[in-house]
């Protein structure tokens, strides 16, 4: 059965007040809980799709992490059957999607996890999987304070010990030397753990935009949004009156000859419909509407139709020109994708937002420049 879970609360998040212990799945499999009701990387996704312009921010630094995508080199000095190897490898491995993977999860959550299979001999890397962060938990640290393993599993709803996978770790400290003494013991599988160094040591790390949730910023828009849409489904504005003197329908009755009641009430709201469209569209632009009036014996002027329009001023001010500004935490500016206005950033909005694309690509820790051949497709 899924969780319950109540709203996530943004202020809290990353880091929890309560002590966290580990849970168990079984006598044997226990892990570290993901925050206190072990659903934060769930949450963090939720609030990252709930919001139009950081979703699309953290995907743009996924994509200029990700480059041109993994390139290799095999030069002249290369046997050919090492040749043959390499790319016989790459073609049974998509390292297109694997790299883009692991670039999210990097983004997302500042750690990601790959596993690794070698051939029975334990000597060649076969296949490189990536496993999504968000379905990966560590296990209790030993008494070393190495972690031995992780558990992948659909943690969002309650696991049996059966539903998780268990890979052992290899020390980040020292993999090729734990994984030479793990290849003895006879084991082919092994996860290894990628992790963006961050001034706090915990077992997840926190990634660097948590000051977005923490800040006001995220909330102000949220509700500006609410707020927006409130408006425009309660308070839209009222562009005509329409007057219509109740002798205008018995003149239309009487000259159309109309004496049932349900035809009278039909043949009002057709006349309805028709003041409606004659007022709305582009093609009704610059009509002339023509009526009759008299005058009574006071001096008053009586009209069959009169159509008054409404005037209704520009209220503005309800968006913040530099509301998308909180989010360049992100590590994208304002100007990359549009969360601030042409207006505001003048004329040259498009030239700023072309030198922060290649500031933005030089940030990049990846290297796609080399003369190697692609080995993946660009996603960009």
């Amino acid at each position: 059965m899924p969780r319950q879970r109540s709203q996530p609360r943004v202020a809290r998040f990353f880091k929890e007040a309560e002590e966290i212990s580990p849970r168990h799945v079984s006598d044997k499999v226990s892990y570290m809980p993901w925050g206190a009701d072990d659903q934060m990387p769930y949450d963090i996704i939720n609030l990252i799709e709930s919001d139009e312009t950081l979703s699309t921010c953290q995907m743009f630094n996924a994509e200029v992490c990700y480059g041109s995508g993994l390139v290799y080199q095999t030069d002249e000095m290369c046997k050919r059957k090492v040749v043959n190897e390499v790319e016989e490898f790459f073609l049974d491995n998509d390292m297109a999607s694997y790299f883009l993977g692991v670039c999210q999860d990097f983004k997302h959550f500042g750690f990601a996890v790959s596993v690794i299979i070698l051939n029975e001999q334990g000597n060649k890397v076969v296949r490189v999987l990536r496993k999504e962060a968000c379905y990966v938990c560590f296990a209790p640290a030993n008494k070393e304070g190495v972690i031995p393993q992780v558990l992948y599993a659909n943690w969002r709803n309650s696991v049996r010990a059966e539903q998780v996978e268990a890979i052992p770790l290899l020390n980040p400290q020292s993999p090729w030397t734990d994984l030479q003494a793990q290849v003895k013991k006879g084991k082919r599988k092994f996860a290894v753990v990628s992790r963006v160094p961050t001034p706090d040591s915990t077992y997840y790390p926190i990634p660097y935009y948590a000051s977005l949730f923490k800040g006001k910023w995220y909330n102000i828009k949220q509700l500006i949004g609410v707020a927006k849409e409130a408006k425009l489904k309660n308070s839209a504005p009222i562009k005509y009156h329409i007057e219509i003197a109740k002798s205008f329908w018995s003149n239309i009755f009487k000259a159309e000859g109309i004496t049932d009641r349900v035809k009278q009430q039909e043949r009002i709201n057709e006349e309805k419909d028709n003041i409606i469209n004659f007022l709305t569209g582009m093609e009704n632009s610059g009509k002339v509407l023509f009526s009759e009036f008299y005058v009574s014996p006071n001096g008053k002027e009586l009209h069959d139709v009169v159509i008054n329009k409404i005037e209704t001023d520009k209220e503005g001010g309800d968006c913040f020109a530099n509301v998308g500004c909180g989010y360049y935490r992100g590590g994208k500016h304002d100007v990359l994708y549009h969360a601030c206005t042409l207006k505001s950033r003048g004329v040259c909005a498009g030239q700023i937002a072309n030198e922060q694309f290649g500031q933005r690509q030089a940030r990049t820790l990846y290297d796609c420049t080399s003369p190697a051949k692609a080995v993946s497709r660009p996603f960009v």
